[in-house]
């Protein structure tokens, strides 16, 4: 997925940067209490934790939101041992990337509740584009801001500061500044809706059942 490609990138950096590091993918296990507690087990032995998700509409995907639930309780419970740092980086699939303001401040919050300090977020807008390819290997406009900001976020982790405001800045970029942002965001949309018209039909759906909301009173 686009976020593990992220997560990965941004892992490898730090690895350049001296740091001995874990990946932890969320999974159903989370729902039992092993998981939990091997979860809790090994964000207790990190220095910096860095959150790296995809937006589900305008907040945290489920999965996120339980691992968050269970950290916080447990450090209610049993404070960390050594002070720790938490960072986030968001793949947003809106070009937008002011959409993501509602989970980064959950984030935040748990940092809060967890008593971790915050150390700031990353969001790289657009991020359905990537495919789950290469951050090198993709084709999408604006590539090169977003691998050199993961860039300046890794190193300013690695030694002891925050997601620096020039790799923030950095994403809220026009990725093709030849044309206007908005023009950018509809363009993506529109590719957005056929690809996935593409994909309903190679799966035997209709264009018009896309549109279907068996939910719905």
């Amino acid at each position: 997925s686009a976020s593990s490609v992220l997560g990965d990138w941004l892992l490898n950096r730090l690895k350049k940067g001296g740091w001995e590091t874990e990946t932890l993918t969320l999974k159903a296990s989370l729902l039992q209490e092993t998981g939990q507690a091997e979860l809790c087990s090994s964000v207790d032995l990190a220095d910096l934790l860095v959150l790296v998700f995809p937006l589900y509409i305008d907040a945290l995907p489920f999965l996120v939101t339980k691992a968050l639930e269970v950290i916080a309780a447990h450090r209610q419970g049993a404070p960390a041992a050594r002070p720790q740092r938490f960072a986030v980086v968001c793949n947003s699939g809106f070009p937008e990337t002011d959409q993501n303001a509602l989970a980064l401040a959950i984030c935040h919050q748990f940092a809060a509740q967890a008593g971790m300090s915050w150390y700031g977020s990353l969001v790289v807008g657009a991020g359905g584009a990537l495919g789950g390819q290469s951050l090198t290997a993709t084709s999408r406009p604006g590539m090169k801001q977003v691998i050199r900001a993961l860039d300046l976020t890794a190193v300013a982790l690695a030694e002891g500061r925050p997601v620096p405001q020039e790799a923030v800045t950095m994403m809220t970029r026009n990725p093709v500044p030849f044309i206007p942002f908005a023009t950018w965001c509809w363009l993506y949309g529109m590719v957005g809706g056929q690809r996935m018209q593409r994909q309903a039909i190679e799966n035997g759906l209709k264009k018009n059942q896309l549109l279907a909301r068996p939910l719905t009173a």
